[in-house]
């Protein structure tokens, strides 16, 4: 869509009329003049002259009328504008750290009445989770025996479901470091503005790794202002094959349930406990409406100034009028 900044401008059009209207024509006060007694047969041998003279008039009139429409155009300020866009406001960084340890490969979650494993239920919660962040910077630590950043804070929420997608359990080894995981994703945190800054954390065991201890991280988060969320994932009871096929059993406590309390409650979060796809889901959805998404939406519509276009052919016509008097002059 075009449009002009100061449309106003073009009031301006009928002011070279109005000017000849109201200031007086200019007199000539020379009133020497050789007088010939043959003048008119030299006006009649001139007077094919006189035509040409009155077409180049024209015709530089016209071109001064152009140049002055365009000048007015140019003053207006014509400009281009496209489409409203959205562009991302300031909202929460919200990183998800996961557990990838060796436990997550047990299949003790259901999907569909289907047996999966526990990291298959994470992923796919997960993943519905990040897509209904928009407006939310997301990013990942994954964590086992080592922590590592997966995927940095963005707004690009596909990539980071991509990158989640090709995650898998073991590539960060056996065991659980839950406090150099929660340190790592802090450490993305720290030079970076916003209102709320989020973690979840979900495992499904208890810190037997890394240099940094869990309640050492959550003071740290304390500290910084950040809020956690962890989640202890598993089921109570394990199938194990008997006399009478498989039977259930309860399990051991391998989630360190205390630890992951103390840790929200430390940091002004909350523990939650999913012993099921189900609870998992409405885990993240007890989550999303603790840190709700921004509704604050910025919409910006792209301009593209034009005014050089009208400016450049005014130009272009004043060097086309002064070569044509130029070529006048030469031909009399």
């Amino acid at each position: 869509m075009t449009g002009f900044v100061f449309p106003i401008m073009f009031a301006l059009l009928p002011l070279p009329l109005i000017v000849r209207a109201v200031l007086p024509p200019v007199n000539d006060e020379n009133e020497d003049a050789l007088k010939i007694p043959f003048f008119a047969e030299m006006e009649s041998l001139s007077a094919g002259g006189r035509r040409t003279m009155l077409g180049g008039l024209r015709i530089r009139q016209i071109l001064g009328a152009l140049i002055w429409i365009l000048l007015v155009t140019a003053a207006a300020g014509p400009q281009w504008m496209g489409a409203p866009a959205k562009i991302p406001s300031e909202g929460r960084n919200l990183m998800l750290v996961l557990d990838i340890s060796g436990s997550m490969d047990e299949a003790d979650f259901v999907i569909q009445n289907k047996a999966v494993r526990r990291w298959d239920a994470v992923q796919a919660v997960a993943d519905a989770f990040i897509k209904k962040r928009e407006g939310d910077r997301v990013g990942i630590v994954l964590f086992g025996e080592r922590a590592y950043l997966y995927a940095p804070l963005t707004f690009d929420l596909k990539t980071v479901s991509d990158l989640l997608r090709e995650a898998d359990v073991g590539m960060a080894g056996p065991q659980t470091a839950i406090g150099d995981a929660l340190g790592i994703a802090l450490k993305t945190m720290i030079d970076v503005p916003a209102e709320s800054k989020v973690v979840v954390l979900l495992s499904d065991g208890a810190a037997n790794a890394g240099s940094m201890k869990p309640m050492e991280a959550a003071d740290l988060a304390a500290k910084m202002g950040v809020k956690v969320y962890t989640i202890g994932a598993g089921s109570d009871t394990m199938q194990m094959g008997g006399i009478f096929g498989m039977m259930p059993f309860a399990r051991g406590d391998e989630i360190d349930e205390k630890s992951l309390q103390e840790m929200a409650q430390k940091t002004g979060g909350r523990y939650f406990r999913a012993k099921n796809t189900q609870e998992l889901l409405e885990i993240y959805k007890e989550i999303d409406a603790l840190e709700p998404v921004k509704n604050d939406d910025v919409f910006v519509r792209p301009v593209k100034v034009l005014f050089y276009y009208p400016l450049a052919a005014a130009f272009g016509l004043s060097v086309l009028g002064a070569l044509l008097m130029l070529a006048g002059r030469r031909g009399r």
